[in-house]
């Protein structure tokens, strides 16, 4: 009992910890900017791996244990663990539930087991020792295990009770060791029934619970994304255990590294302009053993941010282009035959003679992201500005303004991370002020939809390639998984295997042996 106390009060410690970093991560009534979702199905696949390592570690260590009290005030007696003589693993099962409110629990049942332990008596009269086979038939063990933030600030699965119901449990002591301790033998077997959690416990503890805690809801609560870009993962609230799933909701919002002052000192920076929306998920199950549901938020941010650091204003000129084709184009004179600005729109080769044009475009505000059935649009607002470049002066001859509308293609999930290609789909010209006859809306359109397809949907498509990483819940091999958007939220669903068991492909083979999948020996 003293072992499950001490598990109880780290629990404790790790509660408050939750509660103070809950508190820090956003204000009362705050929407989750995502959810996740483990449902009751993915809990079959830990459940398999834990039966095999059980197996595993019977077949070899078995229970280790080393527990002494007194019988009476002149006896003692101590018992320790020697080596396994049998195991039924053909009755053995093992079996995954989630406890409402508790957390979520492994159970082991019909455990028979007989083991060789060596016992001490020591009494007034000297000490008597020799080795004893201790058996347990139709034994059931049981782990119940909590997620919660640790000290860390780390999002973590660790035991709380380990239960243990042994049925006739016996110490088969010899003929002649029975005859020899007749008057303790009654004491030992009480006294062996009394402490059987210690004896069973330790082993399924030290076995068992580091593969939950790597395995199942292990993650920092933020991660960085790419270049200075982060994404937020602090919990608004406990994570919920129900009985078909186990839910968690999140801040979920991207943010970006700061620096300030003469020292540059680095600052995480959650500003934005805007609340997360309402996010209404499904209640039924999906189906799929992991499910994540997103609102515009985690994008929206993320975008607000890439906008912050300029990453949707562009400049089409000599010294920001990397094409030698299209240099040519933006000159005001050129060759006979050629194409050029000039030639394109005469009067401006005529009012700035030997020159160079410059766009620039820049937003004008931050980008907003609207989802709807089977598809997300991204909305982007600029102004243009066009310059001539001649010699050492620089003319702007029009400004506009151009609203553009992206789509994300090729959605896909891998290893946790949502990818994604941007691409501008349409976009409006309005507004324009041109010092140049010929140069209106419509041209400056056409010139706009050429330079989409030279240039900026090969940089737009580039912009998520690293893609955005959401935090393994569940850490094993994926072989399936399908991104759908919907009204207002994106639908990520996945399924998983373990690995030694998942159909060797060449997409999921892994070979790598993970060290809580080892059995030490």
């Amino acid at each position: 009992m003293i072992w499950v106390l001490l598990v109880i009060l780290g629990l404790s410690n790790v509660t408050q910890q939750q509660s103070l970093a809950n508190s820090l991560f956003a204000e009362e009534g705050t929407s989750p900017g995502f959810v996740t979702r483990i449902n009751k199905k993915a809990l079959n696949i830990v459940s398999d791996q834990l039966k095999d390592r059980v197996i595993k570690f019977m077949n070899s260590d078995g229970l280790e244990f080393n527990i002494s009290a007194p019988l009476t005030n002149q006896v003692r007696f101590t018992l320790r663990s020697s080596r396994i003589i049998s195991f039924d693993e053909l009755f053995f099962d093992s079996s995954m539930s989630i406890v409402p409110q508790k957390g979520i629990s492994w159970t082991g049942t019909n455990i028979n087991v007989t083991l060789l332990a060596s016992f001490s008596l020591l009494t007034t009269q000297g000490e008597i020792t020799g080795n004893v086979p201790l058996s347990f038939d139709k034994t059931n063990v049981e782990l119940l295990l909590w997620t919660g933030v640790n000290g860390d600030g780390h999002l973590k699965t660790d035991l709380i009770t380990c239960k243990v119901a042994a049925n006739n449990l016996q110490l088969q002591f010899s003929q002649a060791d029975s005859a020899l301790l007749a008057n303790y033998i009654p004491h030992m077997q009480n006294f062996i029934r009394q402490t059987v959690e210690q004896v069973v416990c330790p082993s399924f503890h030290a076995e068992l619970v580091p593969v939950l805690s790597n395995r199942i809801m292990n993650t920092p609560l933020s991660a960085s994304l790419f270049e200075q870009y982060f994404i937020n993962y602090a919990l608004l609230g406990p994570v919920e255990f129900t009985n078909q799933a186990i839910t968690l909701k999140h801040r979920g919002n991207s943010f970006g590294i700061l620096r300030q002052g003469s020292g540059r000192t680095r600052l995480n920076d959650f500003r934005l302009p805007y609340r997360s929306p309402p996010l209404q998920i499904p209640t039924a199950d999906s189906g799929h053993m992991i499910d994540f549901y997103l609102s515009n938020y985690t994008l929206s941010s993320l975008l607000f941010w890439m906008d912050q650091y300029r990453k949707f204003d562009y400049e089409i000129s000599r010294q920001a282009t990397n094409n030698s084709a299209l240099v040519g184009y933006l000159k005001t004179d050129c060759g006979t035959g050629d194409i050029c600005a000039g030639t394109l729109f005469p009067a401006l080769g005529t009012r700035f003679p030997g020159g160079e044009v410059v766009i620039k475009s820049h937003t004008v505000s931050y980008p907003r992201v609207v989802l709807k059935k089977n598809n997300m649009t991204i909305y982007i607002d600029s102004r243009v500005d066009a310059f001539v470049q001649q010699q050492d002066r620089s003319r702007r001859f029009l400004t506009a303004s151009m609203n553009a509308e992206v789509k994300l293609d090729k959605p896909s999930f891998k290893d946790f991370v949502l990818h994604g290609e941007l691409r501008i789909d349409k976009f409006k010209i309005s507004d324009v002020a041109s010092l140049v006859d010929g140069i209106d809306e419509s041209s400056l359109e056409f010139l706009v939809n050429a330079l989409t397809e030279l240039i900026l949907n090969e940089d737009m498509a580039k912009k998520l390639k690293s893609g955005i990483q959401l935090p393994i819940m569940f850490d094993y091999t994926q072989q399936a998984a399908n991104v759908a958007f919907e009204d207002d939220m994106v639908h990520i669903s996945a399924d998983f295997c373990a690995t030694d068991k998942c159909a060797t492909t060449a997409d999921n083979k892994d070979t790598d042996v993970d060290y809580y999948d080892t059995v030490q020996g």
